[in-house]
């Protein structure tokens, strides 16, 4: 349940708890640099199946991000933006299970560049959305931070105003794919 060790080079995955930008973001990022957005797999999932998940349910989530990840940079050349991955998906099953869903194995890491957003932006309920509450925020926050420096991935923490943390992001992505971001599509990604 993995993803291609070579793809992962051109991935940047959106990283945090819910209603802080992810998907808004990685979508912009993608359009700005001629990339391709993979959205987030649990969020179709639970429209189908609920948000009471299992542990079963979880991995079939990550196993399901991977797999949109493998096909999108198998499309593709350039950036891929991921809203979420297995990593992700772990803090989760630590906020709904109490433990990790991962029980054979522990997740992978599916991106080279992890942005990190922060719970400084108003919670909107969607609907799907779980975790609303200052106290639960703040835990899906830490777990989230935690799992990163855990699995010794390289990121960048977001935080501020949408047009900050866009900014750091785009700071971000220039330092780290300087070649790649250079002419993202034939045009400058400036």
């Amino acid at each position: 349940m993995s993803v291609n060790p070579d793809f992962r080079a051109r991935t940047i995955v959106l990283h945090g708890p819910e209603s802080t930008g992810k998907s808004v973001l990685a979508e912009r990022l993608a359009q700005r640099y001629a990339g391709v957005w993979v959205p987030e797999f649990g969020r179709t999932y639970c429209e189908i199946h609920g948000t009471d998940c299992s542990a079963q349910d979880l991995l079939n989530i990550a196993a399901g991000q991977n797999a949109a990840v493998d096909k999108a940079c198998a499309a593709t050349k350039g950036l891929v933006f991921s809203d979420t991955d297995a990593l992700l998906t772990e803090v989760w099953s630590l906020m709904m299970l109490g433990e990790s869903c991962f029980k054979d194995a522990p997740p992978r890491a599916s991106g080279a560049l992890y942005l990190l957003t922060d719970i400084d932006a108003p919670f909107i309920d969607d609907g799907l959305r779980v975790y609303g509450d200052d106290d639960s925020r703040t835990r899906f926050f830490a777990l989230s931070k935690a799992a990163l420096d855990q699995y010794g991935v390289d990121y960048v923490h977001l935080k501020g105003g949408w047009e900050e943390r866009e900014d750091a992001a785009h700071a971000a992505i220039k330092a780290y794919f300087p070649a790649m971001t250079r002419q993202a599509g034939g045009r400058l990604a400036d």
